[in-house]
């Protein structure tokens, strides 16, 4: 398989108590999400629901969010995988064009 240039930046951002789920189900998938990055987040706003004492004494709502460097082309494939797997997870993304991409070393 010929590796596509990592031309797309996708961000997710789910509740916490999804991270390891969700990570899981990342790492089963090397050949579309071969590398990303997780760390936590919080989630502001009147449309995120907060769950607990902790989160309303706090106003927000701890999430994690991970970022996946891929090719365009995989996009589709790995949200619809992501979609089948968590069907009613509130995960949201989103996406930017990497304008360069490669390692420092």
């Amino acid at each position: 398989m010929t590796r596509s240039r990592n031309d797309i930046m996708l961000t997710l951002v789910a509740p916490a108590s999804l991270e390891e789920p969700l990570v899981d189900l990342l790492l089963a998938m090397p050949e579309l999400a071969g590398g990303f990055t997780s760390s936590p987040a919080d989630g502001h706003g009147a449309r995120v629901p907060l769950v607990g004492a902790d989160e309303n004494v706090r106003g927000r709502g701890k999430r994690v969010r991970i970022e996946i460097a891929l090719a365009s082309a995989a996009l589709s494939t790995l949200l619809d995988a992501i979609r089948q797997a968590m069907p009613a997870a509130p995960i949201h993304f989103w996406t930017v064009p990497i304008l360069e991409f490669g390692s420092l070393q």
